[in-house]
């Protein structure tokens, strides 16, 4: 029940007073699911499983050459950036190999399922940019503390989207 009001009450400060981290949020959320339902289940699936090879591909890239110039929000926009393109290249990658094919039936709940699970793994990945650089100086809104800010947290969002996976291609 404690929950509840901290949820309401959070919510309540959001439509207030809205912070950059819940629209960037907000903002995924309506791009990735347009993009689910435009394009359909396997190309959001392949979009999702191009994700984990580009956060781990980013990982290695070394920004510190870059980062030694720029300041923490200019080295969480590079990271971000990076792990985008590489996203989208890998995604890329996959549909010439053939894994991205159009299906007549959308099955439009597992689009949406599949579509909060890879914004949610999205969210998770530039949000722990964001807490890695520097705390004190990005700080984010106590919804998104609750939702990304652990590491606990950061387990589950990776694992989700591939139980999602293993459930939807069970059933």
């Amino acid at each position: 029940m404690n929950n509840f009001y901290f949820i309401r009450g959070a919510l309540d400060n959001f439509l207030s007073n809205p912070t950059w981290d819940l629209l960037l949020l907000l903002f995924f959320f309506a791009a990735v699911f347009i993009y689910g339902l435009v394009v359909g289940r396997n190309r959001i699936i392949v979009l999702l499983l191009a994700s984990y090879p580009a956060v781990l591909i980013n990982e290695y890239i070394p920004y510190s050459q870059f980062f030694a110039r720029l300041n923490p929000e200019q080295g969480i926009f590079v990271r971000a950036f990076g792990f985008f393109i590489l996203a989208l290249l890998i995604f890329w990658i996959f549909g010439k190999a053939g894994f991205s094919r159009r299906e007549l039936s959308k099955k439009t709940g597992q689009v949406l399922f599949l579509s909060f699970f890879n914004v949610g793994l999205w969210a998770n990945v530039l949000f722990g940019y964001a807490m890695a650089a520097r705390p004190a100086i990005i700080a984010l809104a106590p919804l998104n503390q609750l939702l990304f800010g652990s590491d606990l947290v950061h387990l589950i969002w990776f694992a989700l989207p591939i139980l999602a996976l293993y459930w939807f291609e069970r059933g």
